[in-house]
């Protein structure tokens, strides 16, 4: 039989969705907490040989949660506020694609959108008759088509899948036999790469390097001297002649950092988490943050305003938070999307910012527009930008390293084309030589016309 095993291109796949309204689990009778094809056993304490084994056992992990409409998340389980069998008022659960959001982004870091709508370019797609190519930690969906489904779970191998499968029924092992016998299959999606991973080592003292966990952001000093990097945990890593302020390292966080901010003078720096969190080292101010605050949407990127006495936050669905002495000159907060809001930078010469999309959308306040790719068909997601030193221009990195640069920005070179180990997930300028890095989900750098400092 031919296989077809093959990456998702963004042109014969735009209608590729990895989501539909989480609701649609929901659509499952309600059967005994153990129904037939159900497998009660836990998964195995084994050590992670890859990122789809870990990915199972960040699904296997809550095995016994409730299944709850509208819960869950990559933060974990929570009440999506729909009263029913399993799941009243307070408790805390998940539904099929809440789960299989936790799951992924725990191990790579890529936050599957909730919305119904989808990651252009991104996974490896396993047609439907091509079981045989199932490794555990894909994402299986059921019920329909992969862009109309109804139902998803975790494919565990041994032809069982973890789910959350329905009204009374927690989360656990259900074999593909079962599930069959309620859904058609669709298909299959895989987020993670096959390279496989050794066993964590613990993690050494702060110091150049070393950090354990998908990183998920950078920033550079000023002087383009060195950088930072971050991963999910708040750890930070130091390189260069970047100074370590201190870091988050041991600490229990109640949603992963998405991003680090260097503070205008370079000597400090900020983490905000998913919940919009805000944690300050070195002379970074703490001015506010919607910590404790129930948010439409995770927030995913942060910038300071020019004297670093204020800042503002952006949230997936556009909305913008301003903190200190930012101004808000609005938001994308009550407007519908082609695609979430990935990155936000700030425009010192005018006191604006620019909000970027996934599909390399630029939505300005009070800011210049200098252009956008959101109105062409890119090989893979927008998931960061950053503006030039003196704010005459910016430029965007896709996931596969491709870099697009405006207004005063110059290209130095990209790695668009190239097989990288791991997605990059951040960018920042070299204020001294107009160069700039990118940084992989592994930790990797990326130097163009800018001094390497190392990786992790």
């Amino acid at each position: 039989m031919q296989r077809r095993l093959s990456s998702v291109p963004v042109a014969g796949r735009t209608v590729l969705a990895v989501l539909l309204a989480l609701s649609l689990c929901g659509l499952v009778l309600s059967f005994d907490a153990h129904p037939a094809g159900a497998v009660t056993k836990r998964a195995a304490a084994v050590p992670a040989a890859t990122q789809g084994d870990a990915i199972v056992a960040a699904a296997a992990s809550q095995a016994g949660v409730p299944y709850c409409d509208d819960g869950g998340g990559i933060n974990g389980p929570s009440n999506g506020g729909v009263v029913e069998a399993g799941c009243g008022a307070g408790v805390a659960g998940f539904d099929c694609m809440s789960l299989a959001q936790y799951a992924v982004y725990q191990v790579t870091g890529i936050v599957l959108p909730s919305d119904g709508s989808q990651l252009a370019g991104v996974g490896t797609f396993i047609a439907a008759d091509d079981t045989a190519d199932l490794l555990p930690g894909d994402v299986t969906y059921w019920g329909g088509t992969l862009d109309h489904f109804a139902h998803s779970g975790i494919y565990a191998g041994n032809g069982e899948v973890w789910d959350a499968v329905g009204i009374g029924i927690p989360v656990q092992l259900h074999t593909l036999a079962y599930l069959e016998g309620i859904y058609s299959y669709d298909g299959a999606i895989r987020y993670w790469t096959t390279t496989s991973t050794p066993t964590p080592t613990p993690t050494p003292p702060l110091s150049p390097g070393g950090l354990t966990g998908p990183v998920v952001g950078m920033a550079a000093s000023p002087d383009g001297t060195g950088y930072w990097l971050t991963n999910a945990a708040g750890d930070v890593s130091t390189h260069g002649m970047a100074v370590s302020y201190g870091s988050l390292a041991g600490t229990t966080l109640q949603a992963p950092i998405t991003h680090i901010i260097a503070t205008p003078s370079g000597k400090g720096y900020w983490l905000v988490a998913s919940d919009g969190g805000i944690f300050t080292f070195g002379d970074a101010g703490f001015f506010g943050s919607m910590g404790g605050k129930k948010l439409n949407a995770p927030v995913v990127d942060m910038a300071p305003t020019a004297d670093g006495n204020g800042y503002w936050l952006v949230a997936s669905d556009g909305g913008v938070f301003a903190f200190g002495d930012a101004i808000f000159q609005g938001s994308m907060g009550a407007v519908h999307l082609n695609k979430p809001v990935v990155g936000i930078a700030a425009d010192n010469a005018t006191g604006g910012y620019w909000l970027v999309a996934s599909d390399g959308g630029i939505f300005s306040f009070g800011a210049p527009f200098y252009g956008s790719t959101g109105n062409l068909k890119l090989v893979k997601p927008v998931n960061g930008m950053a503006p030039t030193a003196n704010d005459g221009g910016y430029i965007f990195v896709a996931s596969d390293g491709g870099i697009f640069t405006f207004g005063d920005a110059t290209f130095h070179g990209s790695e668009g084309g190239t097989t990288l180990d791991a997605p990059i997930v951040g960018t920042a300028f070299d204020n001294a030589s107009g160069g700039y890095w990118m940084v992989g989900s592994d930790g990797g750098i990326f130097s163009f016309n800018a001094a390497f400092y190392g990786a992790d």
